[in-house]
């Protein structure tokens, strides 16, 4: 278990061959020297399998003592980032943030998506950080490695809590995500675009449901993504479309579709 992590929660399980999962293995982790190699065709010991065939999601509380994160990349544009996951259950096959996982001494595959850390002290973390003299008021991304959304926000509700504090505060707040979740905070995205502090992008890969079914697959399904554009662009809240990632031969040919079905929902 690394450091910043305790109490260990699981819920639920899948079905099958890894349904419901974009990893379907879990390669060794770079940083450590020895790593387990179960035999596929080895027997089960004492009535317990060699390997488990429905990871579990687990989820652990992160003890970070900060939460606002500096960047000065500059293809990046914004300077300041926030996350209260590390780790991120809609398991996108292409995820960039995986890798992060192999310095907690996890790994890039089924563990980025399996075992969720949980900064339950985020909403206060960031009243903190916000009220320091030294805090710059300017955007903040709330989606830089994990989506603000994803399937334990309706569990951990921080993602609101932190909403409530940046409206709070006045504080411009940018989010990303792929979860049509994220209509259930139309009220406090409302009140901060009333000062012009929120925006909003839904990634929209694919219109192909079965397609964003194996590489995003415990997201939305593309339907209801732009039905959230839809519901946030009637709401008065700025929102636009993400087509990322293009992937040649494969969704590179509906660009065109989804920039006029997010248009159709309101998109801007």
């Amino acid at each position: 278990m690394p450091p910043a992590a305790s109490s260990a929660v699981s819920r639920g399980t899948a079905a099958g061959a890894f349904p419901g999962r974009g990893a379907t293995i879990s390669p060794p982790n770079r940083f450590e020297r020895l790593h387990l190699e179960p035999d596929p065709g080895a027997e089960p010991f004492d009535g317990v399998p060699v390997e488990q065939p429905h990871p579990r999601t687990e989820f652990y509380a992160d003890a970070s003592e900060s939460l606002l994160t500096p960047n000065q990349s500059p293809d990046i544009p914004f300077a300041v980032g926030m996350n209260a996951y590390r780790g991120c259950e809609h398991g996108c096959a292409y995820c960039y943030a995986r890798p992060f996982h192999e310095y907690l001494g996890w790994n890039s595959g089924l563990d980025f998506e399996t075992k969720i850390l949980v900064k339950l002290r985020a909403p206060e973390l960031l009243r903190r950080e916000l009220s320091a003299p030294r805090w710059n008021p300017q955007l903040v991304s709330m989606s830089g490695v994990s989506d603000c959304y994803q399937p334990a926000e309706r569990q951990f509700k921080l993602t609101r809590q932190c909403l409530e504090v940046f409206a709070e505060f006045r504080n411009p707040v940018g989010i990303v995500t792929k979860n049509f979740l994220v209509t259930r905070d139309r009220d406090l995205l409302a009140e901060l675009a009333r000062w012009s502090a929120v925006s909003v992008f839904v990634t929209v890969t694919t219109l192909d449901g079965e397609l964003a079914g194996k590489l995003e697959p415990r997201a939305a399904r593309p339907e209801h993504r732009l039905r959230a554009v839809r519901l946030l662009a009637d709401a008065g809240i700025p929102v636009g479309v993400l087509v990322a990632p293009i992937i040649p031969g494969l969704s590179d040919h509906e660009i065109p579709a989804i920039l006029d079905a997010a248009a159709a929902a309101g998109a801007h």
